[in-house]
């Protein structure tokens, strides 16, 4: 009923509090969104980057997409790319932006007047 009405659930923060993975049994989630301190010590650490893989690797399995926060280094990225993630959220191309300057950073339409 939810996507029939155009609506895209995420369990943010993955790993934290109340993101439990059981919500996949329960709702028609779209998006996994892994928390920031998995994804700072990626590299470093190797139950992080673990954790991180195995993650991309279920979210892949499951169709669902997948968003690795607070993404900084080029290292993280490229680690990111070869697990095949698409997205990353924040800080690697830029810092949070407002709307006047998002469209000047890029190629950015008018849907945000």
């Amino acid at each position: 009923m939810l996507k029939k009405q155009g609506i895209i659930l995420s369990i943010n923060d993955l790993g934290t509090g109340y993101s439990s993975l059981s919500y996949i049994k329960w709702f028609p989630i779209d998006t996994m969104k892994i928390y920031q301190s998995f994804t700072e010590k990626l590299i470093n650490y190797k139950g992080d980057l673990l954790i991180v893989k195995d993650t991309i690797t279920m979210s892949k399995t499951l169709n669902l997409e997948i968003i690795p926060e607070v993404v900084e280094h080029k290292k993280h990225v490229d680690f990111l790319k070869k697990q095949k993630c698409d997205i990353i959220q924040e800080f690697y191309l830029s810092k949070p932006l407002p709307v006047s300057e998002l469209k000047k950073f890029g190629n950015v339409g008018t849907d945000f007047d």
